[in-house]
């Protein structure tokens, strides 16, 4: 009886360990994959996109063509990258997102600091060249 006992206490430790340990694996990490994710749902959830659908880096949707009517958007995440932000520790991560826009199939020109993106998507932190950082106390990027 005592063996059983001490079985049964040796396995509810054991449960209870893969149990903490699975949990602390589940909070997002400032890494790429959750960069790109986060890209993506920063499009998804804007309001004035529909039909959102993503395959890998490939990201499709129908949103504002800037002069006041719908069209058919593709956005290619080509890079993403995640680096250290040394000056400040509530944010101690920023990622840098390079991506390729598509409007109807046409490819969006953009040129350094310019570009012919409608404002509703520069308006909340998305372009072909965006930046995010890390808000360490709340595990996420903000744009």
């Amino acid at each position: 009886m005592p063996g059983s006992w001490f079985r049964g206490i040796l396995g509810f430790g054991v449960t209870l360990l893969v149990g903490v340990v699975t949990v602390g694996c589940g909070q997002p990490q400032a890494d790429e994959d959750s960069l790109r994710a986060s890209f993506a749902e920063r499009i998804a959830s804007s309001d004035f996109v529909d039909g959102f659908s993503s395959e890998s880096d490939e990201l499709r949707f129908s949103g504002p063509d800037g002069n006041g009517g719908t069209t058919s958007w593709s956005v290619r995440i080509e890079t993403a990258v995640v680096e250290p932000n040394e000056f400040d520790e509530t944010s101690p991560f920023q990622g840098h997102v390079i991506s390729e826009w598509r409007k109807d199939g046409e490819i969006v020109e953009y040129l350094g600091t310019m570009t012919a993106l409608p404002t509703a998507f520069l308006d909340r932190g998305l372009a072909q060249e965006c930046w995010a950082y890390w808000i360490e106390a709340e595990h996420r990027w903000d744009w």
